[in-house]
């Protein structure tokens, strides 16, 4: 996909430039920074920025997932484990245990082996600063004389007396996987390992893997997949979509998601958990890099066939006792079915999580009638077919979109434009405002309002966008709606501007990540405003930046420091974390909130608002809050603040955050259509009424920028 989930950084080393200032502006070479380029996504534009000469490098650290992995408890106790049999079976042959570790990253699992008695042990890290860092952890914890660190590629290493291991391993322990299990290129690693760098009897940790899917009805999902017809509140169609967008089949990248968060009444199970792919790991079994399975299966329930939910197991050891599940927690074998919230009963993780397919085409299912699933797999991913009497396919080639929509639009991009909460709220708006002989300027064409305007009666309209795939997707909506009095232009001209009675711009552009990232409806709006009439209707007529202190049940594994795991040391690599995050700014990430359950720990709090027709050149504001409203005895913890944004629409606020308001000690209900922003704590704080929260908050509007900042502030 040419979107990207992240905010995205092109990071463009202008080396020239540098020699230019080093030669003309006596630039201190002992102290270099860099000069990046990166998108301003309120301006749209690029901007040169200058930055510590590893900024790249340390915004991969900032925003890496080792932290989140390394606290994934389950996971490190079953590695210890299996290393620690593996090992001891070595010895019990009267063999030295000779362990390669793939892909050390901080030496967790080199260390782990050194304490289970491996008589030697090779580590690789391709990734060298994170080498770097490995090196000075094994030292902390005293074990550098015991582990050779290799800063290469595993497929890189060679093995003989002039080689990087003087002789094959008999013991493989590695993390190569990701959420599809084989995405982060584990078959040509396994493949390799045991061609070149493995003795034929070895141990591999882990043993072996299974994919497990199960076909259902979703609809809630379905939502980020595929664009609906656009409906007002009487359910009248204002726009239908485009029949290439309802008949593509789509895009095959993997849509993971945190599937224990999908309440269960939201899907229907069609079918039992399949077990499609088998991967012997050990050796025993050549890999499979390329392969079709076919396998028949009877439907449990009566319904359409919409997607297929996958999840998949590791068998630690060779005789399978010891797993790690990767199951959504009704497919769990250690959920607790009897406990109020079975899904908080099993282990989680962010690095890991469940992944859902959309099928290329729906099908629909009768119970206890057979249906052909074809799984298909190349070396680094995984798509999936149905078939019954009627339907065949041609092939089974990776399904690929014709029709822009999924190379365009991020999926929680597309889900925001099938939310009917809103559109219909915006619609019923547009319609009150729209006058006679209407002159529509929207500024927002990865929306659908501005064409709605045009069918709703305005006379002519004009859609401002840029991007060539958002203009081929209005261009086909144009067409299949018979709309003749749109103009899409990439720049709005002053003669446009003097005959606008009406602004619209649904206030989610897709270019945008963060909440306040939407705040390029006041840039434009303050840009054209000298140059708009007086008297304008304008939608959305205002913006609220909101917050509130929060307690994760589990985000926040993701960025606290580790300290010691396991037994080992790793405050070397906290303190690398904790130095990337202050270059790299990684401060405040969006996050899809519904999939990571929170309490609210503190009344939300409105820190910015922004009227929209009438509009300041800049905006400042900062505060403290008490954490409490009203004195409460004891304390309770805190360990990160959730931010979001709320938009005016006919005088009543349309949420981007809470779906209700959140009640101070409850769990928060959040829209699952839009990500909210961030901020995790260094460390879990418990807070009593005495204590208060700070923010500051500054927007300019002339140039496009905007800051925000929130902590708490403790009086013990």
């Amino acid at each position: 996909m040419l979107f990207v989930y992240l905010r995205r950084h092109v990071v463009l080393r202008s080396f020239i430039l540098y020699s230019y200032l080093k030669r003309y502006c006596n630039l201190d070479s002992r102290n270099m920074q860099v000069f990046t380029q990166k998108r301003n996504p309120i301006t749209g534009s690029t901007e040169w920025d200058v930055q510590h000469e590893d900024y790249d490098f340390h915004q991969e650290i900032a925003r890496s997932a080792f932290a989140d992995m390394l606290h994934d408890t389950e996971r490190n106790k079953k590695y210890y484990r299996v290393l620690q049999l593996a090992i001891e079976r070595m010895h019990s042959l009267g063999k030295k245990a000779n362990v390669l570790d793939i892909g050390t990253g901080t030496g967790l699992l080199s260390i782990m082996a050194a304490k289970c008695g491996a008589d030697s042990i090779v580590a690789c890290e391709a990734f060298k600063p994170m080498a770097e860092c490995c090196l000075k952890i094994l030292h902390r914890n005293g074990v550098a004389d015991k582990i050779t660190v290799i800063p290469k590629r595993s497929t890189d290493i060679t093995v003989g007396e002039n080689g990087d291991m003087k002789e094959r391993a008999n013991i493989l322990v590695t993390e190569v996987f990701d959420t599809e299990l084989i995405g982060e290129g584990a078959l040509s690693t396994f493949s390799h390992a045991h061609k070149h760098l493995l003795e034929e009897d070895c141990i591999v940790v882990p043993d072996s893997a299974v994919i497990y899917v199960q076909i259902v009805e979703c609809p809630t999902l379905q939502k980020w997949n595929k664009l609906n017809d656009l409906a007002d509140e009487d359910l009248d169609i204002i726009l239908k979509t485009p029949k290439k967008m309802k008949e593509c089949a789509g895009s095959a990248a993997v849509h993971d998601i945190q599937l224990s968060q999908l309440p269960r009444q939201a899907f229907r199970e069609l079918s039992d958990q399949i077990p499609v792919f088998y991967y012997d790991w050990s050796g025993k079994t050549p890999v499979d890099f390329k392969r079709t399975v076919r396998q028949q299966f009877k439907a449990t329930n009566t319904g359409k066939a919409q997607m297929v939910f996958m999840w998949w197991e590791l068998n630690m050891d060779p005789e399978g006792k010891i797993v790690l599940s990767c199951a959504p927690w009704w497919s769990h074998s250690e959920a607790d079915l009897s406990s109020e919230r079975p899904q908080d009963t099993v282990p989680w993780r962010d690095h890991w999580m469940q992944a859902v397919y959309y099928l290329p085409r729906e099908m629909s299912l009768e119970r206890d009638k057979e249906t052909t699933l074809i799984s298909c797999q190349d070396e680094y991913s995984i798509w999936f077919y149905l078939e019954d009497e009627a339907i065949e396919q041609k092939d089974y080639k990776r399904p690929v979109c014709d029709c822009g929509v999924h190379m365009a639009l991020s999926r929680t991009h597309v889900s925001y434009l099938n939310d009917g909460r809103r559109s219909k709220r915006f619609l019923s708006q547009l319609k009150e405002q729209l006058v006679k002989n209407a002159v529509v300027l929207d500024l927002n064409g990865s929306s659908l309002m501005g064409l709605a305007s045009a069918k709703l009666g305005a006379r002519r309209v004009y859609i401002l966008e840029g991007a060539n795939f958002n203009v081929a997707i209005l261009n086909d909506y144009i067409k299949e709606n018979a709309i003749g009095n749109v103009t899409v232009v990439s720049e709005v001209s002053d003669d446009v501007l003097e005959v606008v009675t009406n602004v619209t711009c649904d206030p989610n552009f897709s270019a945008a990540v963060l909440p306040w990232e939407n705040l390029k409806v006041a840039y434009l709006l303050y840009r054209y405003g000298n140059k708009l009439r007086s008297m304008l209707s304008v939608i959305p007529e205002g913006f609220e930046l909101w917050a509130m202190p929060v307690e994760f049940q589990d985000l926040h594994k993701i960025r606290i420091p580790l300290d010691v795991c396991e037994g080992i040391d790793m405050t070397v690599f906290d303190s690398l974390v904790e130095s990337s995050r202050l270059i790299s700014d990684a401060e405040i990430e969006a996050q899809p909130l519904w999939e990571y359950p929170c309490v609210s720990r503190g009344a939300p709090r409105r820190l910015l608002e922004i009227d929209l027709c009438a509009l300041a050149p800049t905006y400042a504001t900062d505060g403290a809050n008490a954490v409490a409203d009203i004195e409460v005895e004891g304390t309770r913890p805190v360990n990160g603040f959730a931010l979001w944004s709320c938009w005016r629409i006919g005088g009543k606020p349309i949420s981007s955050g809470p779906v209700e308001w959140p009640a101070v000690g409850e769990r928060v209900t959040w829209d699952p259509h839009s990500r909210q922003a961030v901020k995790i704590l260094k460390k879990s704080q418990e807070v009593s009424s005495a204590d208060t929260w700070s923010y500051q908050v500054a927007c300019d509007l002339e140039k496009g920028h905007f800051n925000v900042n929130v902590d708490l502030v403790l009086e013990h």
